[in-house]
């Protein structure tokens, strides 16, 4: 699809805002890891807010509800009021009221949010606990804390016998302060060892929760951009939905991961955090800098200092060029983690 906002467009001397009436925001790995705020995060939002920007913080993190987050979001020091939050999980809830009609009985896996959506959409959440013979008609599986095997295992006993199978998300991994922890996409992966169906998922990178978190702003597709920290969910699901995106590192997927992106996965812009919004977009630069040097068999090293940014901007638009035409890119991962070091990721 086609985007109004083409870094060939736009005026490079403008902050990314200026050209877009709303933001999509993702939370883990870009507003907070664990229970801790990114650098540079709060004071960047309260400025959009302040700033009347339309503003949507939308996550693939089905164990919390959106009170729950909006708590934790005020605690950090998020203005209360201009935002509204949408989970995957309110996601799935729709869908399955779209399919089953209001009060069908759904088996909720994950955290209280995935109970709480089913519920505020008319639907009859259940747990394990209160199966006791009861006819489910649907399973909607998120992650949580508590997850436990009894619980998986019921996903496959039911999802086996017909009934309805909702993955809120497949993410692999989840950012914690403490590095990376297994994702609603690994929960998944156990119970679909013992079934051949497939989740229907409405979480990130596809459409619905894109679409949500829009209808919210009240945004058309080209006043919309995405800010995410994973190139497969936040920005393959913008792209998919028609939206620029800004990816921000220091998250889930690494500098490598930016590098290495084909084409059609790229992000509009890319930076080091949400500070990045409020400053002239970073973009890839189709001539070369001189500030990169690219050898024989793709390693990427620093010939002379340049500005962060600057810097950021020659190593992706080096890697890109060399994905672009065939040339060696190394794969290996040292380069590439003392290029990120060299960053300040």
């Amino acid at each position: 699809m086609n985007h109004l906002h083409t870094t060939d467009l736009v005026d490079r001397s403008q902050p990314v805002l200026a050209g877009y009436r709303g933001v999509i925001c993702d939370l883990d790995g870009v507003v907070y890891r664990g229970a801790h705020a990114v650098e540079g995060a709060v004071p960047s939002l309260n400025a959009m807010i302040a700033g009347q920007v339309g503003l949507v913080f939308a996550t693939n993190n089905a164990s919390r509800s959106p009170i729950a987050t909006r708590n934790h979001l005020c605690q950090l020091g998020i203005s209360a009021d201009g935002w509204s939050v949408v989970t995957s999980s309110q996601a799935a809830a729709a869908y399955v009221v779209d399919r089953l009609g209001p009060g069908a009985q759904v088996l909720a896996v994950g955290g209280f949010g995935v109970a709480e959506a089913l519920a505020e959409a008319g639907l009859t959440p259940l747990r394990v606990a209160d199966l006791d013979g009861r006819s489910v008609e649907a399973v909607v599986q998120g992650a949580g804390q508590d997850v436990t095997w009894r619980e998986l295992a019921e996903v496959g006993y039911l999802v086996q016998a017909g009934a309805l199978w909702v993955a809120t998300n497949l993410d692999e991994t989840v950012p914690t302060s403490r590095g990376l922890a297994p994702g609603n996409g690994a929960f998944v992966g156990a119970v679909r060892a013992t079934t051949p169906e497939i989740p229907h998922v409405t979480g990130k990178p596809g459409t619905a929760l894109f679409d949500l978190a829009r209808s919210r702003l009240g945004c058309d597709r080209e006043e919309t951009i995405m800010v995410g920290d994973r190139l497969d969910t936040d920005i393959a699901g913008a792209r998919a939905a028609g939206l620029d995106s800004m990816f921000v590192l220091g998250g889930a997927s690494t500098l490598r991961d930016l590098a290495f992106a084909s084409a059609p996965a790229r992000p509009t812009y890319f930076g080091f955090g949400l500070p990045g919004l409020l400053q002239p977009g970073v973009s890839r630069r189709h001539e070369p800098d001189d500030a990169i040097e690219v050898s024989a068999d793709g390693v990427l090293s620093v010939r002379r200092p340049v500005a962060r940014h600057r810097l950021l901007q020659a190593v992706i638009s080096a890697a890109w060029q060399a994905r672009d035409n065939g040339l060696p890119l190394t794969a290996d991962t040292a380069p590439w983690a003392a290029l990120e070091r060299r960053l300040g990721v």
